[in-house]
């Protein structure tokens, strides 16, 4: 490959990404500000400074575009995790930064106070993200996120699974899914109005404290 198109093609690799980018903080600045019902994809592309066509170029549905920005948001989450000196900066407001060294369920709850902290602060895109999630069709960027909830069980069951526990791997493994099938549950529940947000924290809490105890019990 000559250097002149190897120099065309990275610029048209630098241009589609910062298109990509254009198109993620609009969508999220939109979602965040007018909610995901009222949030047209024209209206994402006029944000972003692109033709509406190029939006269904990265994302073909609006519920695709927002599992895109959840995808990236969480990616940014888990990277900024990686760096203790980060790690609280980067967590959203109300999360706890990193998993305490504490109590089994502590940990736990450390773990998906995200989802809590983001159902505060945006209460209307999230349920729909967790009615996506739990619902949603098999589409390319809501798997990336479906890959992200298998991690975020896998992290649960290994708390469930160490001394504290002692959760065989298959208890410990049933136990997380458990959890996590809870958090979108409750949090696709508040969306429905059957669940007041400021209790999901305690609600999953309650769970949280159930599974650990069923799985201590399991040894």
């Amino acid at each position: 490959m000559g250097l002149g198109l190897s120099a065309t093609l990275g610029r048209r690799e630098r241009a589609k990404e910062e298109k990509r980018a254009r198109i993620l903080a609009a969508a999220r600045a939109l979602f965040e500000e007018r909610g995901f019902q009222r949030t047209s994809m024209s209206e994402v592309a006029r944000a972003a400074d692109v033709a509406e066509g190029t939006v269904f170029q990265y994302a073909a549905t609006k519920t695709e575009l927002l599992m895109m920005v959840v995808d990236a948001l969480w990616g940014a989450h888990e990277q900024a995790m990686t760096t203790p000196a980060r790690a609280t900066s980067a967590a959203p407001d109300g999360a706890a930064a990193a998993p305490p060294a504490g109590e089994t369920a502590d940990q736990i709850a450390a773990l998906v106070s995200p989802f809590v902290a983001a159902m505060r602060r945006w209460p209307e895109p999230t349920t729909w993200v967790a009615r996506e999630i739990l619902f949603g069709a098999d589409m390319p960027h809501r798997q990336r996120v479906l890959g992200r909830v298998e991690g975020l069980e896998e992290q649960i069951a290994a708390r469930l699974r160490d001394d504290r526990v002692g959760a065989p791997g298959a208890a410990a493994a049933t136990g997380a899914r458990l959890i996590v099938t809870g958090v979108l549950a409750e949090l696709n529940r508040s969306r429905q109005g059957r669940i007041d947000g400021e209790d999901v924290d305690v609600v999953l809490r309650r769970l949280i404290d159930l599974v650990v105890a069923g799985a201590g019990a399991s040894r």
